[in-house]
């Protein structure tokens, strides 16, 4: 894999208001800025591969990486597709971890879309970034584990729906 693929700054956002929210995977390449939409449980698993993959990884001892990029994301980039599937690896010989991956919409499965490699700070970054932004979601119900809304949460382990009026329930039914 060449060494233009290295990825300048990378970044995960959530756009939008709890229960309504779009996320994205932010990266510039090249100088190029990529939008690569993700479904919330996109995000979590990236997550999770990311720091798994660096749990199993050998020790190289400290290196010196690149400063942290201050590139500004291009926002309104034209290279923006939505994820179908995505692929994690590890370049050894340069000691990046690399993201790859395929738009839903494309013809070609087989094709990537999108490939660059991270430095293992910026793969313990991202990682960090995906668990905060999945966190900050809506609250999850400690019964049923559904995400709960500002309205009434209808549990299924508490029989679903009550669908009657408490006050009326008390009132003794006339005959």
């Amino acid at each position: 894999m060449a060494g233009d693929l290295d990825a300048e700054r990378i970044q995960i956002e959530a756009i939008g208001e709890p229960g309504e929210r779009r996320f994205r995977f932010l990266a510039i390449v090249n100088g190029e800025t990529y939008a690569i939409w993700m479904e919330k449980q996109q995000v979590h698993a990236l997550g999770l591969a990311l720091e798994q993959m660096l749990d199993r990884l050998p020790d190289m001892g400290p290196t010196l990486g690149a400063a942290p990029g201050m590139a500004e994301f291009d926002r309104e980039t034209r290279r923006q597709f939505r994820v179908g599937r995505m692929e994690l690896g590890y370049d050894e010989g340069e000691d990046r971890l690399v993201v790859v991956a395929h738009d839903l919409n494309s013809a070609d499965e087989d094709e990537a879309t999108f490939a660059c490699r991270m430095t293992r700070e910026q793969a313990r970054d991202l990682s960090a970034e995906a668990a905060a932004v999945v966190a900050a979601g809506r609250p999850r119900c400690t019964m049923c584990g559904e995400p709960m809304g500002p309205g009434p949460h209808v549990c299924p382990q508490q029989n679903g729906h009550f669908k009657h009026d408490l006050e009326a329930a008390d009132e003794p039914d006339e005959e």
